[in-house]
């Protein structure tokens, strides 16, 4: 299980850009970036959060919206 800090360093993300997962730019989730690690994370509470983990916030944007469409059954 990972952890962080939401009270890492914010990472601003451009949701306009099209070269972004449809569902990321749809849903805007936060980006923060803890020690070596990216999290992407929309939602609270274990049942309703999702989370992408990266080594760039790329990487945590694709894997949220992965982590996205298998929580959605698609």
């Amino acid at each position: 299980m990972n952890h962080f800090s939401l009270e890492g360093e914010h990472v601003k993300i451009d949701y306009s850009n099209p070269a972004l997962p449809p569902a990321a730019r749809n849903f805007m989730p936060d980006v923060y970036r803890d020690g070596p690690e990216y999290f992407c994370v929309l939602g609270a509470g274990c049942d309703a959060v999702i989370l992408g983990v990266g080594d760039s916030a790329d990487e945590a944007i694709n894997a949220w919206e992965q982590a996205y469409h298998e929580k959605a059954g698609r």
